[in-house]
């Protein structure tokens, strides 16, 4: 229902385009290294070698219709649908290096949400320009779980859930003593959410999920000679406030903290409205440390 009403909207757009819209699609890949872990009995005798390998794709369709766009606030009307693959491998070897069990599988989980966001561009505050200030949040029908390419001793997946979204970000450019370098400092919050649901394939209630993520960054941006372009990057800090929830039971919560590095390109065109990003984000400790991901985003405003 949700995809056919995105679509019903993109067909809408020429008699909206008064009204400020947005299109874009945002696509990501997550390059995992390949992790091999020993366990131990309590003896302290040889258990398994477990070999394991997470990729995923995921990508993101949206459309954005800024409602009051000559206002000092601004809302907007967030319409989407979110699809992520994930490609889980996970073996499990005897000592003697046999096979024991093979659990690999594509997992899936897509779902279309509809939202509401709000920004105001602040101006000029300590001592920085550019300042602006971000906020949406999106709400989640229908999340469809499922997996596919199982292996012998893979689980299968096969349920439906809900969930939200909730981010704020605030972002502002400082001028440094080279010429078209600037430093950009972003402070964001984001929420999300996913219900419980029934593995109607296994049978059993599945916990529900959220995560709480700080994030600040301070960043280069080069405003390069070539028109329209820009090139970013620098460190990135996060945490990571992770929690599941059995039904009938209290969250139980984990924190990470970890740190990337990330480079990224824009390009944005003056007429009529096309912009190109290209990212590539490292982490550099915690538990995805060695990962890697690449996003590419193309968006369309008129």
């Amino acid at each position: 229902m949700m995809r056919a009403l995105f679509l019903a909207t993109l067909a809408l757009l020429p008699g909206l385009a008064a009204a400020g819209i947005e299109i874009s699609s945002d696509v990501t890949y997550h390059d995992g290294v390949a992790r091999s872990e020993i366990k131990y009995e309590d003896d302290g005798s040889f258990d398994e070698r477990v070999d394991s390998r997470k990729t995923r794709w995921q990508n993101d369709s949206r459309v954005q219709i800024e409602l009051n766009p000559d206002a000092e606030w601004r809302w907007s009307a967030r319409l989407g649908h979110n699809v992520r693959r994930t490609r889980d491998e996970k073996r499990e070897y005897r000592e003697d290096g046999t096979l024991k069990n093979d659990k690999s599988r594509t997992e899936w989980r897509q779902y279309s949400y509809v939202g509401m966001g709000l920004r105001r561009d602040l101006g000029s505050l300590l001592g920085g320009d550019g300042w602006r200030l971000r906020l949406y949040h999106d709400r989640f029908f229908d999340v469809e779980y499922s997996a596919t390419h199982l292996a012998a001793d893979a689980r299968p997946i096969a349920g439906r859930g809900t969930g939200y979204e909730t981010e704020v970000r605030l972002q502002a450019e400082y001028p440094t003593t080279a010429f078209s370098v600037y430093v950009m400092p972003r402070l964001s919050i984001k929420h999300q959410r996913f219900s419980g649901w029934t593995n109607s394939a296994r049978d059993r209630l599945e916990n529900a999920e959220q995560e709480l993520q700080y994030e600040a960054r301070l960043w280069l941006d080069w405003i390069t000679p070539l028109d329209g372009w820009e090139l970013l990057g620098g460190p990135t800090w996060q945490r990571e406030d992770k929690a599941e929830r059995a039904p009938g039971e209290a969250w139980q919560w984990d924190d990470e903290e970890q740190w990337l590095a990330t480079l990224r390109l824009e390009y944005e065109a003056p007429n009529p409205g096309f912009e190109l990003e290209l990212q590539a984000e490292h982490w550099l400790n915690g538990a995805d440390r060695g990962d890697t991901r690449y996003q590419i985003e193309l968006s369309y405003e008129f």
